[in-house]
């Protein structure tokens, strides 16, 4: 296949940079990110930067914050009573913890997977404040967690280049994701990213 549509299994390698220069992910052709096409499983504007491109093709893009991250919100950011957190045990800055709400009751667990931060990160209700928070400041008696993704209230540049597009499996198109387990297959692999996995921890999403 040719030209990145709907419906379509796509490899990008990319370098993400905010509008100052500075480098925020790179992620090498030999291991590129990979993705179904219109299913909403990435940040609006580079999806939609994305369709139409060909094989091979190069380019940048700017993307504003609405069709990013979305803006920075101050609600999403809560000082939390360590007493509530008793049951997650350690602590430590930058771990992430999964909040469910109840009226004005909210409760605090680890992610059953690394996966769920892309998955329940709060991108888009903005009502809603279930998901994934990241611990930033541990205090005595209380630690302050953020819901907002690392890149909220960030202009963004994407450099882009279209590794491969492939027609996706059954399955793919029914989940909507890559499958599992699946290795990019490139005669100029790089074995230093032997231990790299491919989509889990890139945040972009």
């Amino acid at each position: 296949m040719e030209i990145v549509q709907d419906k379509t299994k796509v490899s990008i390698a990319y370098v993400l940079r905010e509008t100052s220069g500075r480098i925020l992910e790179e992620v090498p052709s030999t291991y590129p990110f990979v993705y179904i096409h219109g299913y909403n499983n990435i940040i609006p504007g580079l999806e939609s930067a994305l369709f139409g491109r060909r094989l091979g093709e190069k380019f940048s893009v700017k993307i504003p914050s609405k069709l990013g991250y979305g803006e920075y919100r101050k609600d999403l950011v809560l000082q939390v009573p360590k007493d509530e957190l008793r049951e997650v045990g350690e602590l430590w800055l930058g771990m992430e913890l999964e909040m469910f709400q109840d009226n004005d009751i909210h409760e605090f667990q680890l992610p059953d997977t690394a996966d769920e931060f892309c998955d329940d990160l709060n991108l888009n209700d903005d009502d809603e404040c279930d998901g994934i928070y990241i611990v930033k400041e541990i205090y005595n008696d209380t630690v302050l967690v953020d819901g907002n993704h690392p890149f909220a209230g960030k202009d963004l540049i994407f450099e882009v280049e279209v590794v491969s597009i492939e027609s996706p499996s059954y399955t793919e198109l029914e989940s909507g994701f890559p499958d599992e387990d699946e290795e990019f297959d490139d005669d100029n692999y790089d074995s230093r990213y032997d231990d790299y996995d491919q989509n889990e921890n890139r945040r972009w999403r």
